[in-house]
């Protein structure tokens, strides 16, 4: 189980240029009008090349809770970039359906020269599972 001990935990920098193909490909799955040059702004949502070490995302029951999104300036198709991922929270909250844990992610990406072009913070949600007695956080 995920607990508070993840929080700081974070991904080796992953290189990655933006090709055109797996854009027009993310726009039209999500039924966006691309232009072909500047890319969608929920694109940097699919960077998930990023493994933090001991932290899996394939929970059952797990949903995406939250995503917001800063730019420096807007993503192009053929820009380069580094960017990392880390885990900056994990706490539970109790609902109808019981425990739930959630984990917020931040993706800050990077271009070639170290100038920041994005953040971007993301929520997962997750059922607490196991013995009532047990403490996850």
């Amino acid at each position: 189980m995920i607990g508070k001990e993840f929080i700081g935990r974070e991904s080796e920098s992953v290189v990655f240029k933006i090709r055109l193909e797996e854009v027009r490909r993310f726009a039209e799955a999500v039924g966006i009008l691309f232009d072909g040059d500047a890319v969608p702004v929920t694109y940097v949502g699919t960077l998930l090349q990023g493994n933090i070490p001991g932290f899996e995302l394939s929970n059952p029951g797990m949903i995406h809770g939250e995503q917001k999104i800063s730019y420096q300036r807007p993503l192009l198709v053929g820009d380069s970039l580094t960017y990392k991922r880390a885990i900056k929270d994990v706490y539970e909250r109790t609902s109808k359906l019981g425990k739930m844990l959630f984990v917020v992610i931040e993706t800050t990406g990077y271009d070639m020269a170290g100038e920041l072009l994005f953040s971007s913070s993301s929520t997962i949600i997750s059922p607490v599972k196991g013995d009532e007695n047990e403490e996850s956080v």
